[in-house]
């Protein structure tokens, strides 16, 4: 006879149950003992194919895994009750009874641009939504009131230890005393809000103190050490709006000056203040001398009609025609090569009059481009401060610092109801971690 595999019992056991109801004794059939070790129980399951001891582990097992639940879940309420129900309702009455009061102080501001700005660009401006240079140091400002800059300078204004450690403060929300600088900056960043509206310009500062006196006299001296910023950024803008055309015209008058060193340089090697005016005086003079020669030779051959060309007459016209053609070459000459002392016999050597004139002409074109150039340039850094002027940026306040008469700090329900869910994310984190590592072992 085949085996039975332990599957099959398995399924045998079951509808066995309805067998063991059968025999268990009835209503009104007398007392019959329940006891696993009852000889006539043993055998009334053993007639119907039933094995006891396998009954008996099956009702064991049960029951261990129905106590084992309930130790668990009682072990899971007694977590949420230790972990999650005390410390909140310990932090909540922390909260309403013994946390400080904090009084804060309102203050808005915007930066401006003094850009004046025609009536046919208004549409323009409103489109465009602002000026760029403006929203940039806007943004500037902004992240300077929340930097580690702005706590040093009121540190040393304002003894910030002492304005967030007061005795009213309590021991959650104070500062302390003897910080890093570090830890002051994340203080100042949970007590002091700095806002940044893109769309208006408008910059929202929201301090809050143990004092009201104090959170005021703090949102006063973040608004001077916005306008000194403020001012900075202008001053350093109007320095770069300015800087160019000022290099633009000491470039120019460098420029100017070089090209006049060098024609002063020229005069001084030619020993001629313009060599066209030499040019012109020389022609003048070549010119009536070749009148004279012309009237001389005219006389000359007049003469010679009827005397002879021994004569003291013809002799004298002669020398004297002889003597303007060699003022004539002399004349000729220096125009080619300059004076006939310093330059005979030296034609061609690049000394001539004509190159002189050229070198001239080309210095004093260079010159006039040069005033010119500086002239304009000296225009464009006008107008370039004028510019600046009119770009003139400065803080314009909305909303002075605020005196607060009642303290709207710190939100004691909204603080306790973030802990309660904290700590109660948490707790369910762990039993959903539990029971996946239960399921998976």
């Amino acid at each position: 006879m085949p085996q039975r595999n332990s599957r099959q019992e398995e399924t045998e056991v079951v509808p066995a149950k309805t067998d063991v109801a059968k025999l268990l004794p009835q209503p009104g059939q007398g007392r019959v003992s329940n006891s696993p070790n009852d000889p006539t129980l043993i055998e009334r399951l053993k007639k119907s194919g039933l094995d006891p001891q396998k009954l008996l582990d099956l009702a064991t097992s049960s029951k261990t895994t129905r106590s084992s639940t309930k130790q668990r879940h009682r072990l899971i309420l007694v977590g949420y009750i230790l972990f999650v129900a005390i410390p909140s309702i310990l932090f909540s009455a922390y909260m309403f009874f013994w946390a400080s009061d904090q009084y804060h102080s309102t203050a808005a501001f915007a930066i401006r641009s003094s850009n004046s700005t025609a009536a046919t660009e208004i549409l323009g401006m409103v489109l465009d939504g602002g000026s760029e240079s403006t929203t940039s140091n806007s943004y500037i400002v902004n992240d300077f009131l929340q930097s580690q800059t702005i706590v040093e300078e009121m540190d040393a204004v304002i003894d910030l230890s002492k304005v967030f450690s007061r005795d009213e403060a309590d021991w959650l929300f104070r500062m302390g005393d003897e910080l890093p600088i570090e830890e002051k900056l994340s203080y100042w960043k949970s007590m002091v809000d700095v806002n940044f509206d893109a769309t208006s310009g408008v910059i929202y500062v929201d301090v809050r103190t143990f004092n009201a006196a104090d959170s005021v006299a703090i949102a006063r001296e973040i608004l001077n050490r916005s306008e000194r910023l403020v001012n900075e950024l202008s001053e350093v803008n109007r320095r770069q709006s300015v800087r160019f055309a000022e290099e633009t015209v000491a470039r120019a008058e460098a420029r100017l000056k070089a090209i006049s060193r060098q024609l002063l340089a020229y005069r001084d090697e030619t020993q001629e203040v313009s060599p066209e005016d030499n040019v012109r005086i020389a022609m003048e003079m070549i010119a009536s001398l070749d009148q004279a020669v012309a009237a001389k030779t005219a006389e000359k051959k007049t003469l010679e009609t009827y005397l002879s060309a021994d004569s003291p007459r013809i002799r004298l016209l002669t020398e004297e025609l002889n003597a303007l053609r060699a003022q004539i070459a002399n004349e000729r000459q220096r125009l080619g090569v300059g004076s006939v002392e310093e330059n005979r016999g030296n034609i061609g050597n690049g000394n001539r009059l004509a190159l002189r004139i050229a070198n001239y002409s080309e210095l004093k074109l260079e010159e006039e481009f040069a005033a010119q150039f500086y002239t304009t340039a000296l225009a464009g850094l006008e107008k370039s401060r004028q510019d600046a002027d009119q770009k003139h940026m400065y803080l314009a306040t909305f909303i002075e610092p605020t005196l607060s008469q009642q303290a709207q700090y710190p939100n004691r329900f909204l603080y306790s109801l973030s802990v309660l869910l904290v700590l109660g994310g948490i707790w369910t984190v762990a039993v959903l971690m539990y029971y996946n590592i239960r399921d998976r072992t």
